[in-house]
């Protein structure tokens, strides 16, 4: 990763200027040329083998100009000294053409290696203005949020025995407000349940009607958001439409590693004691998220009379073992319906 990272690093910055340009150009073409001699007893009849990767090398981490200019010494040098008859430039047709052979390649390797620096470039200027603008936005929700619960309070300020119903309003939205932050840069190494669902679906949780069951286990990065954005559709569903729009109604999400394999989890979300629910005639925004993608393999929706359940397969999962687990990332008992619901592994 390290290596990655300066590699990157490179390809996104600005090319080296001044004395820093022409000491990496010297570089460049003394390094090659060093290698080509100690190797001239056992190569002797190819001349520019030594200096290709270097051109790409120059092609990437030095400008056009210099890369160029790099391309042109390399190839007086190596006719000089390596292409019969040595010691003279370009003295017959056939070592002319070869040099000319090589100045060609070498240009094109500049030109690709150019086109691929200023795309990195473009996309390090795309991914920093993405981040910028996924700030803003995440700061103007949290605002927003800000000014709904001042507005509740200027509302029922003067609305007598309201305290209690207002401080649970309070609540609700800076649990809506903390579980939009799991999603502020979708960026994790892995994320782990049971914490991210208690996350994703505390907002939602306001009478302990929804429980948790499952191994603690951790999930690749490419699972991370699709299953909080899938968590937080079926949640929405079910208070909008589904069994947590009814006071009776309840939703149980398990899951477990009983599938093909052992770094496979299946996971599954049972509405029950709602109202009859029926298929949907047209399918949404919301749709999109409960279907088969990168993350989430095998999403099946099911609309029984008694309730929606859905049942999602993911790949590439580990069961924490218990030296791993971290008691300070256990959710909080209020969000379970009984202080067993989650399986000790």
């Amino acid at each position: 990763m390290i290596r990655i990272g300066f590699v990157k690093a490179h390809l996104s910055g600005d090319p080296p200027a001044g004395i820093k340009a022409f000491a990496c150009a010297c570089a460049m073409v003394g390094a090659p040329t060093i290698i080509r001699a100690s190797l001239d007893p056992l190569v002797s009849d190819t001349t520019f083998v030594s200096y290709y990767p270097f051109i790409l090398i120059s092609s990437l981490m030095l400008s056009w100009r210099i890369a160029a200019a790099v391309t042109i010494a390399a190839a007086c040098v190596a006719n000089f000294l390596f292409m019969a008859p040595r010691y003279e430039f370009f003295a017959t047709a056939t070592d002319t053409t070869g040099t000319i052979l090589f100045l060609i390649c070498s240009m094109l390797i500049v030109a690709v290696g150019q086109t691929l620096r200023r795309a990195v470039r473009e996309l390090e200027s795309t991914r920093a203005r993405e981040s910028h603008l996924n700030r803003e936005l995440q700061h103007r929700v949290r605002n927003t949020l800000a000014v709904v619960q001042g507005l509740a309070v200027q509302t029922f300020r003067d609305v007598p025995n309201v305290n209690g119903s207002l401080d649970k309003l309070q609540g609700r939205i800076r649990a809506l407000a903390d579980a939009n932050e799991i999603l502020r840069d979708g960026h994790w190494e892995e994320c782990r349940l049971p914490a991210l669902a208690v996350k994703a679906l505390e907002p939602f949780n306001a009478r302990g009607a929804i429980s948790l069951s499952g191994l603690e286990c951790s999930l690749p990065e490419e699972s991370c958001v699709p299953l909080v954005l899938a968590l937080h559709e079926l949640a929405t569903n079910a208070v909008k439409y589904g069994a947590l729009s009814t006071p009776g109604g309840s939703v149980q999400l398990s899951w477990d590693n009983s599938g093909d394999s052992e770094t496979e989890l299946r996971m599954y979300w049972a509405e029950r004691d709602g109202p009859t629910v029926s298929q949907p005639t047209r399918r949404g925004l919301g749709a999109k998220l409960l279907r088969p993608q990168p993350g989430l393999s095998d999403v099946a929706m099911h609309f029984a009379s008694d309730g929606v359940s859905c049942h999602f397969r993911l790949t590439g999962v580990r069961v924490l073992p218990p030296e791993e687990r971290d008691p300070s990332n256990l959710p909080p008992v209020t969000l379970y319906s009984a202080p067993r619901t989650v399986v000790a592994c």
